[in-house]
């Protein structure tokens, strides 16, 4: 899937991150491990069977543990690293983004653990212009 002719640590990194949507499945598992049916629905503008290729390849790269607790996907410690990662770039970006164009940058709320999928939900729209 990814070009890994490069020996450079960042340009391995946004070559991993530019795959199309990884980033908001590393995202949604960074708030909380989830079952496939939540991550579909958190997910909803990915086809299935792209979710499923994009989880089978971060459990490759050993970013989700290739074994579920409790038929939730988890990430691993490098994985939960990278989410936080992705989650700073995103929201630096936006604010840059606001920035350039004389805009005020919204404050960034990012939902937490403890909340309930019917929380989580009222996110997928705000988080569409982070990642």
């Amino acid at each position: 899937m990814m070009n890994q002719e490069t020996s450079q640590g960042i340009t391995y990194t946004l070559n991993f991150l530019h795959e199309n949507d990884c980033p908001k499945v590393l995202f949604w598992l960074g708030i909380k491990p989830l079952n496939l049916r939540d991550l579909q629905e958190l997910l909803s503008g990915i086809p299935n069977n792209r979710l499923i290729t994009i989880i089978r390849d971060l459990q490759e790269k050993y970013i989700i543990s290739p074994i579920q607790e409790s038929e939730r996907f988890v990430l691993t410690a490098g994985g939960e690293e990278l989410a936080r990662l992705v989650t700073s770039l995103g929201v630096w970006g936006r604010q840059q983004m606001d920035i350039n164009n004389w805009e005020d940058s919204d404050q960034v709320v990012l939902p937490d653990s403890s909340m309930e999928q019917k929380e989580l939900l009222k996110y997928c729209h705000v988080i569409d212009h982070y990642l």
